[in-house]
């Protein structure tokens, strides 16, 4: 549960012990709050993650390692804001299926 939006749901419809997700107790925003401090703290990195997603267009926005089809960092695709990924990776979807070879990330340097 190292994704942000999977844990923020989990949180949301299961705490405090005992919670039906059809009566949550915490607020939405509590939750993210919970699931944020949960995904910030280390843990051991499975070697081979950058493999995972063969096809960088189908990995979830909340993934929390690279690589990444667009140009935006780890951070944001680990906490957000997860909308101006979502329009990147559309307009990059769109330009793959009219025959168009998006274009490459740019590297951690690149402030654009």
């Amino acid at each position: 549960m190292n994704r942000l939006i999977a844990a923020a749901n989990f949180v949301h419809t299961n705490m405090p012990a005992g919670t039906d997700y059809l009566a949550p107790r915490l607020a939405p925003d509590d939750a993210w709050d919970v699931a944020a401090l949960m995904v910030s703290q280390p843990r051991s990195q499975k070697p081979g993650l950058d493999k995972d997603f063969p096809d960088l267009l189908s990995q979830p926005v909340d993934t929390p390692h690279g690589p990444y089809a667009d140009s935006l960092g780890e951070q944001q695709h680990k906490y957000g804001p997860f909308a101006p990924i979502r329009a990147m990776l559309a307009r990059l979807k769109a330009e793959t299926a009219g025959g168009r070879t998006p274009p490459r990330p740019a590297g951690p340097a690149d402030t654009r």
